[in-house]
């Protein structure tokens, strides 16, 4: 009852907020909004519209604060609503992830490690100036050493800084030296800028050749993967990082439990 009282009163409230002359909105359902509508919960819009217009400006303003009242004296609606959208984004998340998830095994997967034949897919993208994937470093490399049933792909998909992209552009590059790991791990452990001159200390101290990872860091080949995973990640609406793909599974964000939780329920299910 109180989600499709809130439906009803942001169909209003909408109304009210926005200006006349604004760029046309999409007509079609998109929306939890919308959902609650095909249950009656709300006219459609435009008969909301035509209502709104026949209103005084005394009706308006009781409308206003009638909107206002329901939510100050009942807040927990937005949680209820924001509960709903959230179970229903997740949803729709899996299903493309499910959908795809033979490609992403298989197109710019280049950096996997764990058996070919593994019974369970982890796939990680990431960026290298990501707190959180830092965060999740620890755990990736625990299963990585203990489950010798779970192969492990990591997607290059740097989205936060200028630096980010050059960080996982010395990543790729240092693969073409076969250290792409010990590459990996280190500028996943690394703190600070990640400028370029403390990229290419780090490549050093890897053991990399730095005059050749200079010039493949800038190569098209390597412009060409990237690409490729933000194409990818696109497809998944992935817009942060760290995003964990398990056997078709989606879990955005480092949440070890639920992380946990679906390598348990892939090993269940093969």
């Amino acid at each position: 009852m109180r989600f499709a009282l809130f439906a009803h009163i942001t169909v209003l409230l909408l109304f009210f907020m926005t200006p006349i002359g604004c760029a046309k909105q999409p007509e079609q359902p998109n929306s939890m909004m919308d959902e609650a509508t095909k249950d009656g919960a709300a006219l459609p819009r435009s008969k909301n519209a035509t209502l709104i217009q026949t209103l005084s400006k005394e009706q308006q303003m009781a409308v206003r604060a009638l909107i206002r009242d329901e939510l100050v004296a009942n807040p927990e609606i937005l949680l209820e609503a924001q509960h709903a959208y959230e179970t229903k984004q997740v949803s729709q998340q899996n299903a493309r992830a499910a959908s795809a998830f033979v490609r992403l095994t298989s197109e710019h997967a280049q950096f996997s490690f764990g058996p070919a034949n593994a019974k369970i897919t982890l796939i990680e993208f990431f960026d290298y100036k990501c707190g959180y994937c830092h965060a999740a470093q620890a755990w990736v490399a625990k299963v990585m050493a203990t489950r010798k049933d779970v192969r492990i792909i990591f997607k290059e998909f740097p989205i936060l800084s200028e630096n980010s992209v050059l960080a996982a552009k010395a990543a790729i590059a240092a693969s073409y030296q076969g250290k792409y790991l010990p590459m990996h791990n280190a500028l996943m452990s690394a703190r600070g800028d990640l400028n370029p001159e403390q990229i290419l200390q780090i490549a050093s101290q890897v053991g990399l050749n730095v005059e050749v990872l200079r010039k493949e860091m800038h190569s098209p080949k390597v412009e060409v993967i990237i690409d490729g995973i933000r194409k990818q990640a696109a497809e998944l609406a992935i817009g942060g990082t760290p995003g964990f793909v398990i056997n078709g599974t989606l879990i955005s964000g480092f949440n070890k439990d639920a992380l946990d939780s679906a390598l348990k329920s892939a090993r269940e299910k093969t």
